[in-house]
């Protein structure tokens, strides 16, 4: 178990050995995986099995599995909780006019009713059923035609209607992707990052508690210090990062990209949250 490990190494040493932080060491004792991704997750436990070996954390590896499957399954109820299709709004829409068309039959009825004697009163009651009527009918078309134009003005946040023909795991594999495209790029473990040149490539790194600046050009591979906090600005050029996990991340466009590391972690990051980091200053 991983608390007999921390107990017997203590917290400092398993922290050393594995580049996990304290924090995120504290929460895999305590089996709360809130905030990590599965492959950040899994990352951690492929370290802690190497250094300590796998039999040690059958448990941890254990809790791991339960509770991805279980929000896996929580996230597929929610994608199959999709939102009205147009078909659903149509039904709607005549539901909502059938119920209008009793109100007005109804105020009808009453109305006949409460006014029958001399014709005078008959025209009357008539008139006034007239208007009762032409009202709700024009307020429930109103209101039909608003669930008509603005239902597909949602965007982005809503999965694709279900189609009749489709299967159940077609229609959530399109589900998914729209999750997918929507999710943006999570921190992933470090562990002998490398960042792979294609072409000569100018590289800045700034450690952000010193704030010491390095730059030099290479078309060498870099390996990324996962110790500290710092950033790295990229060159126009082509590149790749890619770690001792299997993780690789290719970028083939001629801008400058910006790169955090920070508690063994590497998340590209814009030019504003660059400028924010570095205290207003560009490079």
């Amino acid at each position: 178990m991983l608390e007999k490990i921390v107990e017997q190494y203590g917290v400092e040493e398993v922290v050393a050995k594995t580049k996990i932080s304290k924090k995120n060491l504290e929460k895999l004792m305590k089996g709360d995986f809130s905030g990590m991704t599965r492959p950040q997750a899994y990352g951690f436990l492929k370290i802690l099995q190497r250094e300590f070996g796998e039999s040690e954390f059958d448990d941890l590896k254990s809790q791991l599995d339960a509770w991805f499957l279980q929000a896996e399954s929580e996230r597929n109820q929610e994608i199959f909780i999709a939102s009205e299709t147009p078909k659903e709004i149509k039904a709607k829409r005549w539901i909502v006019i059938a119920l209008g068309l009793v109100v007005v039959l109804t105020a009808f009825y009453l109305a006949q009713k409460e006014f029958v004697g001399p014709p005078e009163q008959a025209q009357q009651a008539m008139e006034k059923s007239d208007v009762l009527e032409t009202l709700p009918v024009k307020s429930i078309e109103k209101e039909s035609s608003q669930v008509e134009t603005e239902a597909p003005k949602k965007e982005g946040s809503v999965p694709p209607p279900l189609d009749a023909g489709d299967s159940l795991e077609s229609s959530a594999a399109r589900m998914q992707n729209v999750v997918e495209e929507n999710t943006s790029q999570p921190y992933v473990p470090l562990e002998n990052a490398v960042i792979t040149p294609h072409v000569k490539l100018w590289l800045g790194v700034i450690d952000l508690k010193t704030k010491k600046r390095s730059a030099k050009v290479t078309d060498s591979p870099y390996e990324i210090d996962s110790k500290g906090k710092r950033v790295i600005v990229t060159g126009h050029g082509r590149f790749e990062i890619s770690d001792a996990f299997g993780n690789l991340f290719k970028f083939n466009d001629a801008k400058k990209h910006y790169f955090l590391i920070d508690d063994g972690m590497v998340k590209e990051i814009d030019f504003s949250e660059f400028k924010r980091l570095t205290g207003g200053k560009g490079w």
